[in-house]
């Protein structure tokens, strides 16, 4: 079943034509005895097997393993039928549409199946020619003693027409008699044969086990065995093969002959180490892939001496999906490759393995000596090879990394537990801006990770109702009237300290349901406004909702607030919003909510006013009800040393907002000095601790 989401109608034309395709290659490798649209067929079934395994994120391997069976059991088993076959299946299977994103590793995993069960059943398909040879042999050597001449026309004719190499070997293991097939697998002639042993042909790595069992086949501990071991060509290359040595007694029960069969499975072998090479390395660079940098990493933190230096780079790549986004995904792939290439010559000489942990990602591994360089001397000399412009298609392309760096490394440390700690560290560069570089620091990593598990958490405390609203008036300086009440997150998650609004909408972010949680205030303070309404009437003032600029540009926050006003018949005139402003792109959907929520009565606040919102201010595009100024503005008049500086700044500012009819708000009065200052500014209303605590709804007091 393919798991991955489809987005259209599924063409799977495409099989039809890999299928064909595969036909067409696999009708050059060897005679197959069914007529060609037969074969389509019968492979179109296989590739339909195949793909959906991929597709699949539970792939029935085997149904996969199957189809090797099938082809050797069908003799559809030339000698370069399987390679030819994983060539046509991979690039085919790579191809796919819709592909999953993990679609390389998948490809891997299906085709090694594949070729795994290729193997076995020519093995067993071999091992069972061998046993039924080695009878016919048994056969042939006792027929020779009542019939001579015909038992000797067999076993030349067996010798003769074998694909598989033999040689009889006298007890002392010396060739007495070889066939063509043999000569052919080690390329030597008969006479260099004549004299020499089946040991004598064994690579070194394998010569003394050989003898071993020899001498166990001689002295009746074993009947054969069967065994793969490298032997020597007779141009010095390793041949590697499968051995099944048996022992021939005569009618006394003495060893007369050795039977050696050798089958030659270089070819297998090589597509094992290369499909394993894949498994271990990102098809796209070429370089060591997330796996082998893990297996390394944990190697080399075993065998690392106390007081050995080791240092993990992890690099991300800096607006990447610009070049994705611009250029194409295939520009981009080979931005991948180059970066991947200038990596590895910035760390060339030393001991370090360069990998790519996957899609913008890098990681280094660098085992430091006495004359390494700092990792501060790395990261600049990183930054300068990426700096320098790689040419793709005839544009000139440099990007910049942000770099998580874990240094000095201890033996025995946890690898998954560094990857993440260089993961965060990462993050936190980035938080820095692009091309930036951060050591990991185990106290702020320690309090990235306790604010991480407080995120987690949020979407349990929306759906248990665990989260709180607090409610602060808003007092005009000229009356000291309230002139609103803002509305406002809290909770007090346990065991933990208090959150307030901009805290928790923060670790909402985190995990995504900042909309739900501001839907979620909307709601209670619309409930708490209708409860003061239908108590005090006109008299009750206004409830104010803070939202970010992510939450204001909510496609249904238009929707919400008209529903949740309906659902409490409270006067749209009874809720105000406080609207944050973002990028120009957001801006563009925020002002239009802005506009149409003014239409129905409920009026919008411009929080964090400051000046970069004067072009936007004077173009007139959408109706404030009033500013409220830079938290970092108004607070920087709290104290005197930043006052003198910034006094002036804000009250340009409120004087500009002034010009434009436009009343100004602000928060967080600490004290009196601080609200004589914002007085003498112009300031028209605040509310702070000091004037007016954050309570709840039943401690506020109308009507006074």
């Amino acid at each position: 079943m393919n798991d991955h989401p489809q987005r259209g109608p599924v063409d799977d034309s495409w099989r039809t034509d890999l299928a064909r395709t595969w036909a067409a290659e696999i009708a050059k490798t060897v005679f197959i005895p069914m007529s060609h649209a037969k074969i389509v067929r019968l492979l179109a079934r296989m590739t339909n097997t195949l793909a959906d395994a991929v597709c699949a994120d539970r792939p029935d391997l085997g149904s996969v393993g199957e189809i090797g069976t099938a082809l050797v059991n069908r003799a559809i088993s030339g000698k370069a039928t399987l390679a030819t076959s994983l060539g046509v299946l991979g690039r085919g299977l790579l191809a796919m549409p819709d592909a999953p994103p993990d679609l390389p590793e998948r490809v891997v995993t299906v085709l090694s199946t594949f070729a795994a069960s290729y193997a076995e059943a020519l093995r067993e398909r071999t091992y069972i020619s061998q046993e039924a040879l080695k009878r016919s042999l048994i056969k042939a050597k006792r027929d020779t003693e009542r019939s001579l001449a015909d038992s000797d026309a067999r076993l030349r004719a067996i010798f003769s027409s074998s694909a598989v190499g033999i040689a009889i070997s006298e007890p002392s293991g010396k060739f007495a008699q070889t066939n063509a097939a043999l000569t052919e697998i080690l390329g030597y002639g008969p006479p260099d044969l004549a004299g020499m042993s089946v040991q004598d042909l064994a690579h070194e790595d394998a010569a003394g086990w050989l003898a071993d069992s020899i001498t166990d086949l001689l002295s009746g501990r074993r009947a054969n065995f069967r065994e793969r071991c490298r032997l020597s060509h007779q141009d010095g290359e390793s041949v590697w093969a499968y051995l099944a040595v048996s022992l021939l007694r005569d009618d006394h029960d003495q060893p007369a002959y050795l039977v050696t069969m050798v089958e030659d499975v270089t070819e297998l072998h090589l597509l094992g180490d290369r499909l394993g090479h894949q498994s271990l390395h990102d098809m796209l660079t070429g370089l060591p892939n997330r796996q082998y940098f893990v297996s390394t990493l944990e190697s080399t933190l075993g065998r690392s001496p106390a007081g050995g230096r080791i240092t993990l780079f992890h690099f991300g790549l800096d607006r990447f999906t610009v070049v994705n986004d611009g250029l194409g995904q295939h520009v981009g792939d080979q931005l991948l490759r180059a970066v991947g290439q200038r990596l590895e010559s910035v760390f060339a000489g030393e001991t370090a393995m360069v990998a790519r942990l996957g899609g913008d990602e890098f990681a280094v591994l660098l085992e430091g000596k006495e004359n390494t360089p700092g990792v501060g001397e790395y990261a600049g000399l990183v930054l300068d090879a990426l700096a320098d412009p790689m040419f793709i298609g005839g544009d000139g392309i440099a990007v910049s990394t942000c770099m998580g760096i874990v240094d000095r490394i201890g033996a025995g440390a946890d690898p998954a537990e560094l990857l993440r700690a260089a993961d965060m560290t990462l993050h936190r560069a980035k938080r820095r801006g692009a091309g930036q570089w951060e050591l990991f620091d185990p106290q702020q990593d320690a309090a990235d990770r306790a604010r991480f598990r407080l995120a987690a958490t949020i979407p349990g405390a929306l759906q248990a109702d665990q989260l709180d609203v607090v409610y602060q008036p808003l007092l005009r300086f000229s009356d000291e009237t309230t002139i609103g009440i803002t509305a406002r997150l809290a909770w007090r998650p346990p065991a933990q300290q208090p959150q307030v609004h901009c805290e928790v909408l923060a670790l909402a972010l985190e995990t995504g349901v900042v909309l739900p949680v501001g839907r979620w205030v909307i709601r209670k303070a619309c409930q708490q406004a209708a409860a003061w309404w239908r108590q005090h009437g006109a008299a009750a003032p206004a409830v104010v909702v803070d939202l970010s600029a992510g939450q204001a540009r909510d496609p249904d926050l238009v929707g919400v607030v008209r529903r949740e006003l309906d659902a409490v018949e409270l006067p749209a005139e009874q809720l105000r919003l406080g609207v944050a402003l973002g990028t120009d792109a957001q801006n563009d959907e925020i002002i239009d909510n802005i506009l149409v929520l003014a239409e129905m009565g409920v009026s919008s606040s411009l929080l964090d006013y400051g000046t970069e919102h004067a072009d936007l201010l004077l173009r007139g595009e959408f109706t404030l009800r009033a500013v409220v100024l830079d938290g970092r503005l108004g607070g920087s008049l709290a104290e005197e040393r930043t006052a003198v500086i910034t006094e002036p700044v804000v009250r340009s500012l409120v004087e500009f907002a002034h010009s434009l009819g436009l009343p100004v708000a602000v928060t967080g009065i600490r004290h009196e000095q601080h609200l004589r200052r914002l007085r003498a500014v112009g300031v028209d209303a605040g509310q702070g601790e000091p004037l007016s605590p954050s309570v709840s709804a039943d401690k506020i007091r109308l009507g006074r």
